[in-house]
């Protein structure tokens, strides 16, 4: 696996999309609405599924992991470089069912049809939707860990060589998290969001101490001005005992 060498214009993109990724990933987690929590098929669960904040909650979910999936693909090159995009690919179909069909269905349910809640479940455990989202998580992961070990060994040794290690263990870990408490997923959101603006933070660092021309460039580049220096007075000294006499 070869090394991307990262320019100051996608260090700067890399920045942007690792702070937009765990800010909206926060945003998800903690203004999700939680009436499901107890099940899918209750009154609570129809009125968080009729919000709005269920679809702009979701919406800032899936933007979350493209983010996220551009910001792992910055950091690696050949094959590796396309597993974020797909892993994501895979993953949107089953967070727009999430969002778009349980949002008609808890509007139909307060609308006075609460037996169309059993779709719910059907819903989000077709068999093909839940293989399709669980592989592209898997893939993300996979997508995560590359960048992390590619960017390691870009910059080590150094304090920034673990950049990226934290984010892309919390990004692996997205999965489990929906089997938490709300609780501990508005946690897993905050975490998130850390590890994000840590990784930012960090590789732009990395990147100010890398950028100019080194100790040994500069030193490189003042040699020939004063090797021209040096031949120039050897010169006048040369001139000077020409004209001189020869001593007897």
């Amino acid at each position: 696996m070869s090394d991307p060498k990262p320019t100051h214009v996608s260090r700067r993109s890399s920045a942007v999309l690792a702070v937009t990724s765990g800010v909206l990933m926060a945003g998800y987690l903690l203004l999700r609405p939680y009436g499901d929590a107890d099940g899918g098929e209750t009154l609570a669960a129809a009125e968080a599924f009729s919000s709005t904040l269920w679809i702009a909650s979701h919406l800032a979910g899936a933007a979350a992991l493209v983010s996220l999936a551009a910001f792992w693909s910055l950091q690696t090159s050949g094959p590796l470089r396309w597993t974020g995009p797909v892993g994501v690919a895979l993953v949107l179909p089953y967070y727009g069912a999430e969002t778009f069909a349980l949002h008609e269905i808890g509007a139909r349910a307060l609308a006075g049809d609460p037996d169309v809640l059993d779709l719910v479940a059907a819903v989000r455990d077709n068999p093909a939707a839940v293989a399709l989202f669980a592989a592209g998580l898997i893939t993300l992961a996979v997508a995560g860990i590359a960048a992390a070990i590619s960017w390691r060994r870009a910059h080590r040794p150094g304090r920034a060589a673990g950049a990226l290690l934290p984010l892309a263990v919390i990004a692996a870990l997205f999965l489990p998290q929906f089997f938490l408490p709300p609780a501990g997923r508005m946690a897993y959101g905050l975490v998130f969001a850390a590890a994000a603006v840590y990784a930012a933070t960090t590789a732009a660092s990395a990147g100010r101490d890398t950028t100019g021309p080194s100790p040994v460039g500069r030193r490189s580049a003042a040699e020939p001005s004063r090797v021209r220096q040096g031949a120039a007075g050897l010169s006048l000294i040369l001139r000077g005992r020409a004209a001189r006499p020869a001593a007897i």
